[in-house]
This record gives structure tokens, sequence and C-alpha cells, in this order.
């Protein structure tokens, strides 16, 4: 029983030591993604807090190139929508 109980002693170590591992390896690797969320975050924020900045320019770009905007606005809305398809199923496997 003493042999047993050293091995599972030793297992957990070494397991203990793998997921430390794991687990810094994993937050340098995915450090830049997180930093490019953070910023896609904050630039979306400053969007909200600047409607009339961002309705005037717009006005500019319709009034310079309307037929492109309306094609990016048409991307958008689709873009839009599909995430909010997505987002109950998502939630979903998220819970489960």
């Amino acid at each position: 029983m003493e042999a047993l109980a050293l091995k599972k002693h030793i297992l957990q170590q070494e397991s203990a030591a793998l997921r430390r591992g794991l687990a810094l390896e994993a937050a340098v690797t995915l450090a830049p993604v997180f930093r490019t969320a953070d910023r896609v975050h904050q630039g979306g924020r400053w969007l909200l807090t600047h409607p009339a900045l961002v309705t005037a320019v717009v006005g500019l770009l319709f009034r310079r190139r309307p037929k492109g905007l309306l094609s990016w606005a048409g991307r958008a809305w689709w873009i839009w929508r599909t995430w909010r398809r997505l987002q109950p199923l998502l939630a979903g496997k998220a819970n489960t």
C-alpha cells in the first residue's frame, strides 16, 4: 500500500507541475490576443461615448462615396445579424 500511496503522490506532483507549466505557456501565448481584445473593447466604448463624431464621419463618407458606404453597411448588417443569431448558441455551449 505504501508503494501505491507514494506513486499516487508522485503522479499528483507531476500533474501539478504540468498544470503550472501549461498555465504559464498559455498566459504567454494568449497575452497578445487578450491585449488586442482589450483594445477592440476600448475602441467600441470610445465609439459609444462619441456618437456625434461617428455620425459626422459616416455622413462625410456617405457624401463622398455613397455606393461604397452602402456596400459596407450591408456587410456590417449581415455580420451583426449573424452575431445575434450565434450568441444564444455560444451561451448554451458555455453553460454545458
